[in-house]
């Protein structure tokens, strides 16, 4: 983990010979440094202390305890088990001790519901961690690629610009020639002042996707060249019945419902444990000793019943809160089934708009890339119009960014749909989305 992160680092900074820095990368960067990845650990770590917290209910307990007390007139200092004063011993000071030994035979079922309470919610905090990892690889890719696709259309208004320069430096130079009016220079200048402002824009939107990818990866700084090319490589989804079917098994969030609706029940069962006596076997050693430290140890076994008669309705009030507990979790289980249906439903809807936008968009800039150039041409032959060339370098450069975004919002459809489904981890992740160089 320490190499992977003094690795990442040089290549925030550039300082490696190599600075390729994957969406692998950034994804395994922020499972390690995400603050909701570590909370999601730290529920499951205390979720498990609760379970062993639980299970220690089975054990016996020893506990020991010591008192001295101090009486204005002298007191007996030794057990009492027959009526013969030669056998009492007063002081004035009575030292008591003691050593207990404690088990529980029977409490109506309390502690076996507590422990299977525990185990569940051990299970739903480690589904809650599934669902943390997703959502943080989730955001790690978002941000990713916002990045990328930010610098992408920063090249590409850059790409449009260098265009636009180089025009006007021809149109100038016939303008100087005599040969075309100073007011196509005027139209090429606007138009060069106007990509001057989209390309400041651009730049602005970086780095503010740079800085939120820092951020989400706790690094100072992340270089733009650093990131690579993505392209999708996934086939087409499972159908959505499949999907559907699958949320049982695959989705952390329907999971974690269900044992949380598990916890809710042995909760109940716990409550109505207190219904039943409570058996409990004893055994202590007991000292008894005066000012002199001079002490009279025995010793004590047995069992005792324990059952209250009346507690005011306690016992009634705490199974009924119980029962609103499952009812409450039983409510938020078919609530989060209904939540997943319609998110899955959603993101296939995303990726199917994702997926023609991008056919359509790499049609449109193909083409518009096309008529800028035929136009150019024409203007360079003399046979062009001016405001058609600008008009049609503008289109084109527009359709160059959308295309970027648009082949973002392809990839990240895929990543949510997998979100949802349940199935996103770092292994999808590198054999889902291809990575380019």
């Amino acid at each position: 983990m320490a190499s992977l992160s003094w690795l990442l680092t040089l290549a925030a900074f550039g300082q490696g010979p190599d600075t390729t820095f994957t969406l692998q990368a950034a994804a395994a960067r922020a499972l390690e440094v995400h603050p909701r990845a570590q909370s999601a650990a730290a529920q499951v770590a205390g979720a498990t202390a609760a379970r062993r917290e639980a299970r220690a209910a089975w054990f016996p307990q020893l506990t020991t305890q010591g008192s001295v007390t101090r009486f204005e007139e002298p007191m007996v200092v030794t057990p009492i088990h027959a009526l013969d004063a030669a056998g009492f011993a007063f002081d004035r000071t009575l030292i008591q001790g003691d050593l207990r030994l404690s088990w529980t035979l029977f409490d109506g079922g309390g502690r076996r519901a507590g422990v299977r309470a525990a185990e569940a919610g051990v299970r739903a905090g480690m589904a809650g961690a599934d669902a943390a990892e997703g959502d943080v690889l989730a955001e790690a890719a978002h941000r990713y690629l916002a990045a990328r696709t930010a610098g992408a259309v920063l090249a590409a208004q850059r790409e449009g610009r260098g265009a636009l320069g180089a025009e006007r430096d021809r149109v100038a130079r016939l303008v100087a020639e005599g040969e075309i009016a100073r007011v196509e220079l005027l139209r090429v200048e606007a138009a060069l002042a106007q990509v001057d402002a989209e390309v400041v824009a651009a730049a602005a939107e970086q780095d503010v996707a740079l800085r939120a990818l820092a951020r989400t990866l706790d690094l100072p700084v992340v270089v733009p060249g650093a990131l690579t090319n993505l392209a999708p490589g996934r086939a087409e989804p499972p159908a959505r019945d499949v999907l559907l079917a699958g949320l049982a098994d695959q989705s952390p969030d329907l999971r974690a419902a269900g044992d949380h609706l598990e916890q809710a029940r042995q909760t109940r069962r716990r409550a109505q444990a207190a219904w039943l006596p409570r058996v409990d076997l004893q055994g202590a050693v007991i000292a008894y000793g005066n000012g002199d430290w001079r002490f009279t140890p025995e010793w004590q076994v047995g069992a005792r019943l324990f059952y209250p008669v009346l507690l005011g309705g306690q016992r009634s009030a705490a199974v009924a809160r119980a029962q609103a507990g499952v009812d409450a979790a039983a409510a938020e289980a078919r609530a989060t089934h209904q939540r997943l249906a319609e998110a899955v439903d959603r993101a296939l809807a995303a990726r199917s708009t994702a997926v023609a936008r991008v056919a359509a968009l790499e049609a449109v800039a193909t083409h518009l890339a096309e008529v800028a150039r035929i136009e150019a041409l024409a203007l360079a032959a003399g046979a062009g119009v001016e405001v058609e060339y600008l008009r049609a370098e503008a289109d084109a450069r527009r359709a160059r960014a959308e295309l970027e975004e648009a082949r973002a919002a392809r990839v990240l459809a895929d990543i949510e749909l997998a979100r949802v489904a349940g199935t996103l981890t770092l292994a999808w992740l590198a054999a889902n989305v291809e990575t380019v160089s």
